[in-house]
């Protein structure tokens, strides 16, 4: 039964295709007065889920970040390629630790 259940969470699970090691940084509402309560995309902003990335990925691609989970690209930062920045919300810079972590783009959602 663990092997038919394994097989059907295999079929139904989206396609992922691994795009790299990532820097993962975070941002919360608190930093830079008001504009972390909008993005660059036109979306609010939802904490760890919405997040900062490089011209690499156009806006409303999902991601997988190993240990994090999905996310959506919402929004812009002032970085080049290679670093991923989560929105925190109201969490506490202190309470993020910088990492990289392996990155996947979902497809067929």
């Amino acid at each position: 039964a663990i092997e038919t259940a394994e097989r059907v969470q295999e079929e139904t699970a989206p396609a992922m295709e691994y795009c790299g090691d990532y820097r993962v940084t975070a941002y919360a509402y608190y930093e830079g007065g008001e504009e972390n309560y909008f993005t660059a995309s036109g979306a609010t902003p939802v904490p760890y889920y919405t997040v900062a990335t490089g011209d690499e990925f156009p806006f409303g691609t999902i991601l997988y970040i190993e240990g994090i989970g999905y996310v959506e690209v919402q929004d812009r930062g002032g970085f080049g390629e290679g670093i991923i920045d989560l929105h925190i919300g109201d969490t506490p810079m202190s309470e993020f630790e910088d990492t990289t972590r392996a990155v996947y783009i979902v497809r067929g959602e």
